[in-house]
C-alpha cells in the first residue's frame, strides 16, 4: 500500500474538521469571555477589610444549648447580651436576644429581637467608630429574623455631637445572617458592606443570582449609601475578582445582571452590557413581566402586565436601583 493512500484518511479528517461549522471560528464561551475582558482584575488583591472592633457573635449552637450572656465595652461604651425565655406547651425552649446599651453607666437603649423559634438564637453586637459627627463610637445590633436566605435586622444606636442623647438608627433588613460593620477602606471608619440585595431573585433563583456590593455609612445619625464613594474602588474591583472566579455555565441572566451592575459601579458600564446582549439567555423568562404602571399598596398590578426583553427588563432594573446604564 502506498504513503499516498495511508495518509488519505488522516488529511480528509483533518479536512472535515477545519470545514465543520463553527469548529474554526468557534465563539468562545462567557467565563472565557469575561476573563479575556477583566484579566486586569484577575490580580488585584482579595477584598479584605478590616475589623479589629469588640464584638458578639452569638447563636447556631446546638438545640439543647444555653447561650450565656455576654458583654463588650469601649469607650465608655457598654452593650450586653441577655435573653428572655419563653416555653411552649410541650415544655420545649426558645430564646429571643436583648441587647441592652449603656453610656457612662446610664442605659441609653434596649433592643430586643424577635421570637424566631431557635434556643440559640443568631445575633451579633459590636462597639466601633462609624459615624465621624460625634466623639463616641457607635453600637451595632443585627438581630435574625429567620427564614430562608433571610434577614439580618440591622441598627445602630449612635450619639448627638455632645454625646448627651442617642438614637436608634434603623439601618434595614439584609440577606444573610447578622450583619456586622467593617472598615473597607482602612481609614478607621467602619461602613456596612452587604450585597445589594436588589439583584437577588431578580432574574433568577437565589443561588443563581449574582448581586454587586453596596456600601452604606452613618453620618450625622442617619443612613447614607456611599457605594460610589471614589475610596471603595478597590472594594469594588476585589468584588469584581470574585464575581468573575465563578461564571456559571448556565442559567447566566441571574449573574449577568449583577456582573453589570459591578461593572457600572468601576466605570466599565458600556462594554458589559455588550457582553450581556452576546451572552444573555434568550429562552429564559423570569424576571420579565412588568406592570405598564406603578404597583398599588398591596404590590398589586393595577394595570396591564407586559412581556419586556431581557435587556428590557435589567435596564429598568438598574435605572430603579441607581445604576447608570451606558449603552
Amino acid at each position: 500500500m502506498s504513503a499516498k493512500r495511508l495518509l488519505r484518511p488522516s488529511f480528509l479528517l483533518l479536512a472535515s474538521l477545519l470545514l465543520a461549522p463553527n469548529f474554526a471560528n468557534a465563539e468562545p464561551s462567557l467565563a472565557e469571555a469575561i476573563k479575556k475582558l477583566d484579566a486586569k482584575y484577575l490580580s488585584v488583591p482579595d477584598l479584605a477589610a478590616k475589623d479589629a472592633a469588640p464584638k458578639i457573635e452569638a447563636g447556631g449552637g446546638a438545640d439543647d444549648a444555653k447561650p450565656a450572656a455576654q458583654e463588650i465595652s469601649q469607650g465608655g461604651v457598654q452593650a450586653a447580651l441577655s435573653y428572655i425565655e419563653e416555653k411552649g406547651e410541650e415544655g420545649d425552649v426558645t430564646r429571643i436576644p436583648v441587647v441592652t446599651i449603656t453610656a457612662d453607666g446610664r442605659v441609653i437603649a434596649k433592643l430586643e429581637g424577635d421570637s424566631t423559634g431557635f434556643t440559640d438564637p443568631p445575633v451579633s453586637v459590636q462597639i466601633a467608630e462609624l459615624d465621624p459627627s460625634n466623639s463616641r463610637p457607635e453600637v451595632v445590633v443585627s438581630f435574625y429574623t429567620g427564614g430562608a436566605h433571610c434577614c439580618s435586622d440591622t441598627s445602630v444606636v449612635t450619639s448627638s455631637a455632645d454625646g448627651t442623647t442617642w438614637t436608634t438608627v434603623d439601618v434595614g433588613e439584609f440577606d444573610g445572617g447578622p450583619l456586622l460593620a467593617t472598615d473597607l477602606d482602612g481609614d478607621g471608619r467602619y461602613e456596612f458592606a452587604p450585597r445589594d440585595n436588589a439583584f437577588l431573585y431578580a432574574f433568577a433563583c437565589y443561588a443563581c443570582s449574582t448581586a454587586p456590593l453596596e456600601v452604606l455609612s452613618v453620618e450625622n445619625g442617619m443612613v447614607k449609601n456611599v457605594t460610589t464613594d471614589p475610596r471603595f474602588k478597590p472594594a469594588h474591583e476585589g468584588t469584581l475578582k470574585f464575581i468573575i472566579e465563578e461564571v456559571p455555565d448556565s442559567e447566566v441572566n441571574g449573574f449577568l445582571a449583577g456582573y453589570v451592575g459591578e461593572k457600572i459601579l468601576l466605570g466599565e458600564g458600556k462594554e458589559a452590557w455588550d457582553l450581556m446582549l452576546a451572552y444573555y439567555d434568550k429562552a429564559s423568562d423570569w424576571g420579565l413581566e412588568s406592570c405598564d404602571q406603578p404597583l398599588d399598596e398591596n404590590g398589586e398590578c393595577p394595570g396591564k402586565t407586559v412581556r419586556l426583553t431581557y435587556p428590557e427588563a435589567l435596564e429598568r432594573m438598574l435605572k430603579e436601583n441607581g445604576y447608570k446604564v451606558e449603552k
